[in-house]
């Protein structure tokens, strides 16, 4: 059985990218001036910078530490 894990950096990238191609599609798809193009891009880039810099990796658990010092 094949098993592909992620690992939490690789689905924040996964995330962002996706985000970032669903927001420039529909930025081209919707005809706007280059001012409110840039505001709405520049609002569009705020969640996968949160998402990026904010998402982090969840503390170990005491179980978890206790077994890694048991190894």
């Amino acid at each position: 059985m094949l098993s592909i894990a992620m690992n939490l950096h690789q689905i924040k990238i996964s995330v962002s990218a996706m985000w970032m191609f669903i927001a420039t599609a529909i930025a081209i798809a919707v005809d706007m001036s280059w001012t409110k193009g840039l505001m709405i891009a520049g609002f569009g880039m705020l969640p996968p910078l949160a998402l990026l810099l904010m998402w982090n990796e969840p503390a170990p658990t005491m179980s978890e530490s206790i077994n890694d010092a048991r190894r």
